[in-house]
């Protein structure tokens, strides 16, 4: 295998627990590998050094970065385009519903009646909130508070799927349950949109309502804590390596 010229740029701390072993593995494999602080711009002289630029948070600063990258042709592991279709929860929920996923309903302005869930217009800004102020407005769906989640990585070969069961952070802490089995029609829902994006790996998550699942949120830039992808992702990024 011939091994990149320049360094694969990682977008995270170098303590991240999925990341810094994906990182190890890399070096194992011959690249080299350099973290990059996720709260400063990357310059132009390094972005020029990358191999690859890998994108771990979602901020006004990460995304300015993957755009200046993709101006100068350095190759992203998930497109500046993508990303930026997914941190704006409007365009995410059309993204969404365009690959037949049902998605909640949105609210121009704050529903006179009924319980609903306040959101920052963007990823970076608050949590998503019950019955509270907010830049953008869900309709509450009928459903337990337990969120599926789904973690899709294309590893050069194939999709890799996870789905983990965690508490609503609607109604306190996030705290996993559980596995639970990935339903392929989903999986693929979910690969359809990663190919229209342009994206090596996503996070979707979904709820379940008595008439059926809803997707609720997109993740362009997921931790993959205690998914065990960490293999995948190591496949993924060396595969998108040129």
């Amino acid at each position: 295998m011939t091994v990149a010229s320049g360094p694969i740029g990682i977008g995270c701390r170098v303590d991240h627990p999925v990341f810094s072993v994906v990182a190890d593995r890399l070096r194992g494999r011959g690249f080299e590998v350099r973290f990059l602080d996720p709260d400063r711009r990357v310059g132009d002289e390094t972005l020029r050094t990358l191999s690859l630029l890998v994108t771990k948070s979602t901020t006004p600063t990460t995304v300015r970065t993957l755009l200046a990258a993709e101006r100068r042709g350095v190759p992203t592991w998930n497109s500046a385009t993508g990303v930026m279709a997914c941190v704006s929860r409007l365009s995410a929920l059309c993204a969404l519903e365009s690959v037949g996923f049902r998605v909640p309903t949105v609210y121009p302005a704050r529903p006179a009646a009924g319980d609903y869930v306040a959101k920052s217009r963007y990823h970076w800004g608050y949590p998503p909130r019950l019955n509270g102020e907010g830049e953008i407005y869900e309709g509450l769906l009928p459903c337990d508070p337990v969120d599926f989640k789904y973690y899709v990585v294309d590893d050069g070969a194939e999709y890799r799927a996870v789905t983990l069961r965690a508490t609503s952070k609607l109604f306190g802490s996030k705290e996993i349950l559980g596995r639970s089995t990935p339903r392929p029609d989903y999986v693929d829902g979910i690969r359809r949109l990663m190919e229209r994006l342009e994206m090596r790996a996503l996070g979707v998550d979904f709820v379940e309502t008595d008439e059926d699942y809803y997707a609720v949120d997109v993740n362009p830039c997921p931790s993959f804590a205690r998914t065990g992808l960490e293999g995948a992702l190591v496949a993924s990024i060396v595969s998108a390596v040129r």
